[in-house]
């Protein structure tokens, strides 16, 4: 099936390829050379007209297959895992200045005897295809757990100076970005619709990824105990890492939100996003998202806008 790379890291494959002898080339190539004195044979590099990222991807699975987790079963920590599923994008608002900025991919499913999983995957918006910083807007909450946050990518889940060693505490942070970055008030807190809240970009929701871990924790239900209506509620294992790969065979199946944000005229101008000015909710929002029906929305206004009420940023 005709497929596409939504997010393909070079670096992290070629690590991962270099740190267990992946060859990603594949075979060399003989070539038999004749002259009057003897016959020689010599092999070559492989030569490609065109990347192969799948052939690379099936190598790099094939190789680590004995740390791959896909279904969940076994109890952490995990090396890496593969799944399928709705891969959710935004971006990762970093407190320190960073050289790049970074993605924030997130996906929830469920293990094979139903347990739910959040997985929240850090990596860069260069690696990216089909969103753009230019997506999103910028007027909502960020979290004070950023540091945080990119000390743990920085280590690679190695140290951790700001919570004691309690990884469980920053893991419940780094899910609590992917769920409420961006939010601008009561409307956009709960309600499930990722479009409204700020720096948030798409979703495709027939994806297989492979991604890294850095953490991986099981809730201990006496401490956290989310209250009803909270997103985070009924969460019980988080992993953090970086994704490798995002493939879709589906890529028309992608939700872009600056499209549900700004109308369908946005997509006619595709190859001026970058330069257009980026659209808040305030001025326009969904009418209706094409993951729920018409009866689920909020009240509308006259004219078919939904206008949150907006509050300052909190921290904490």
């Amino acid at each position: 099936m005709i497929g596409k790379y939504l997010y393909w890291s070079d670096r992290a494959v070629q690590r991962i390829a270099e740190d267990n002898g992946i060859d990603l080339a594949g075979r060399g190539r003989w070539t038999v050379g004749l002259n009057w004195k003897v016959v020689q044979a010599s092999r070559t590099g492989a030569e490609r007209l065109t990347r192969n990222r799948l052939d690379e991807a099936q190598r790099v699975e094939k190789a680590v297959r004995a740390a791959v987790v896909e279904d969940f079963a076994a109890p952490p920590p995990a090396a890496f895992v593969k799944g399928t599923g709705k891969v959710s994008f935004s971006r990762f608002i970093q407190w320190r200045h960073a050289k790049n900025p970074a993605a924030l991919l997130h996906v929830q499913t469920r293990s094979v005897t139903g347990r739910r999983v959040d997985i929240c995957l850090f990596g860069s918006m260069d690696n990216v295809d089909g969103f753009g910083p230019w997506d999103d807007f910028e007027n909502g909450w960020t979290s004070s757990s950023a540091p945080a946050i990119e000390e743990l990518l920085r280590t690679q889940g190695r140290e951790n100076t700001w919570f004691h060693d309690d990884e469980h505490y920053r893991s419940v942070e780094a899910l609590r970005i992917a769920f409420e970055q961006g939010h601008r008030g009561p409307e956009t807190d709960r309600d499930g619709r990722p479009e409204i809240r700020a720096f948030t970009m798409g979703h495709n929701g027939d994806c297989t990824f492979f991604a890294e871990v850095y953490t991986d924790v099981v809730l201990n239900p006496d401490r956290w105990a989310f209250r009803d209506g909270d997103p985070m509620a009924g969460a019980d294992r988080i992993i953090v890492g970086r994704p490798l790969w995002v493939r879709t065979v589906h890529p028309d199946a992608t939700v872009r939100y600056p499209d549900l944000r700004n109308g369908p005229g946005w997509t006619r101008w595709w190859w001026l996003r970058r330069w257009l000015p980026r659209r808040s909710p305030r001025l326009r929002v969904t009418v209706q998202s094409p993951s729920r029906g018409a009866g689920d929305l909020p009240p509308a206004r006259p004219g078919g806008c939904v206008t949150p009420q907006p509050r300052p940023p909190r921290t904490w």
